[in-house]
């Protein structure tokens, strides 16, 4: 899912109408390259995530499981997991394509993060 466009204009004195155009074609789907991210370089819930990720790779994790190894509020992980797998590229730019959705619930590295991790 990537934001094409988003434009805000007045619509009287206290209104404002935001137009927000999102693409759903999965970028490996529509052709567009996946611009894949540095990874992590804090200590921010995303970047736990994924370092959690990265040390019980290869398989994939659940919410809950996340959630134990990175600690803090379980709405929060659970929000920040979805966000890097669906939406990354406009919220977490440095995370992008670290994340990938498996299941319901479930998160894991993507293919270009495996193969990032394997060429170190």
């Amino acid at each position: 899912m990537e934001i094409i466009d988003a434009t805000l204009e007045a619509v009287d004195e206290r209104r404002l109408r935001l137009t927000i155009t999102i693409d759903r074609t999965p970028p490996e789907v529509s052709g567009r390259p996946l611009d894949f991210g540095e990874g992590p370089t804090g200590d921010a819930i995303p970047d736990r995530i994924v370092r959690c990720l990265i040390e019980h790779r290869p398989g994939s994790m659940s919410v809950a499981e996340i959630q134990r190894c990175v600690g803090g509020n379980p709405g929060t992980v659970n929000r920040q997991a979805w966000t890097l797998a669906t939406n990354a590229p406009d919220l977490q730019l440095r995370l992008r394509g670290w994340v990938v959705k498996v299941d319901r619930g479930r998160y894991a590295l993507s293919p270009a993060a495996r193969r990032q991790l394997d060429a170190e």
